[in-house]
């Protein structure tokens, strides 16, 4: 018998795409995406207040407690990993739990069969298709304890208690909405030479690595739930720049903050969601930062005690070294 492996599909050799029509492209989608920013914004900014999680209601479980929370999150940020999907996915895989447990009751042996079902329907929604496990690779990570149907039960009965209105800012929106205004690489302006354009630099690649650590470390804790999606983005951004060592992040909310002290008709105007950048609910000066501050409080936290599942996942990315160093 011939040894079957799980996961994404093997990759066959193909000629590789050119480097120079790449970086066209993506410079090409800068300017055309900026036309469409403001509905982005907008679309973002009702997505974030639709799919938001009152987490008083999941403290009513009577079977599912807070303390079995990083043993599923562990479960799942491997998953995610071994299946190789996008970071978009698991946030909003544990939107989808989050969401699920605030209007039904889970019971504990389900709750592994949530979480499995919910990152299935997420990489149905984020992912191509060929990076979509089947039933049988989410039941052999699940050591075949449920029956293949029950995957296919606990989906639709998922779907119908989310009204099947699956969409959801996710932290991966917030942080790239928070690249593009702050702009670290000064790629926006749109004059750099294209060959630049290919992909992020290793300015963006770096913050984003440490950001994404940072937002992977808020699925653990209840208490980052009773934030906006959006502020603890723009926070983990933050303290990734800090981290990093980089400026651009403070930069960028002095700059923001200027701009919002010196409208002095603000309030008789509503502003374009846009110009508040990764603030999609919009940036209302000190009120804002304190809450920054607050979640950048929690986030102290939690780095203290890291799960050892994201400090495998991360220490190859050098991302340990650079935290442990500040």
């Amino acid at each position: 018998h011939s040894r079957k492996s799980y996961g994404p599909p093997r990759r066959h050799m193909c000629k590789p795409y050119s480097a120079k029509l790449e970086a066209i492209e993506n410079y090409k989608n800068k300017i055309i995406s900026a036309e469409y920013l403001d509905t982005i914004s907008a679309h973002y900014k009702s997505l974030e207040s639709e799919s938001a999680v009152n987490p008083a209601m999941i403290d009513l479980q009577p079977e599912v407690k807070w303390f079995m929370r990083p043993y599923l999150v562990n479960f799942i940020v491997q998953m995610h990993s071994s299946l190789k999907l996008k970071p978009q996915t698991l946030f909003l895989c544990w939107n989808i739990i989050d969401r699920y447990c605030a209007r039904r009751i889970a019971f504990k042996q389900h709750y592994q069969l949530i979480g499995c079902t919910a990152l299935w329907i997420a990489s149905k929604y984020e992912d191509k298709k060929s990076r979509v496990p089947t039933v049988k690779e989410l039941n052999t990570m699940c050591s075949n304890v449920y029956d293949d149907s029950m995957f296919r039960e606990m989906e639709i009965h998922i779907l119908s208690t989310l009204n099947w209105s699956i969409g959801h800012t996710t932290l991966e929106d917030i942080l790239q909405l928070a690249v593009k205004f702050s702009d670290p690489d000064g790629k926006e302006l749109l004059d750099k030479p294209i060959d630049l354009y290919k992909g992020n630099t290793p300015t963006v690649s770096a913050i984003l690595a440490v950001s994404r650590y940072l937002c992977e470390l808020t699925l653990y804790d209840r208490v980052y739930l009773t934030f906006p999606t959006s502020t603890i983005g723009i926070s983990c951004f933050l303290m990734a720049c800090s981290i990093l060592n980089m400026d651009v992040g403070s930069t960028y909310i002095r700059e923001t903050d200027d701009d919002a002290a010196y409208d002095s008709d603000a309030e008789n105007t509503e502003p374009k969601v846009h110009e508040q950048g990764p603030f999609i609910s919009g940036f209302n000066g000190m009120d804002s930062i304190t809450q920054v501050r607050e979640i950048a409080l929690h986030l102290f936290r939690s780095m203290l005690d890291p799960s050892e599942v994201l400090i495998d996942k991360y220490s190859s990315l050098g991302v340990m070294t650079v935290v442990k160093r500040f």
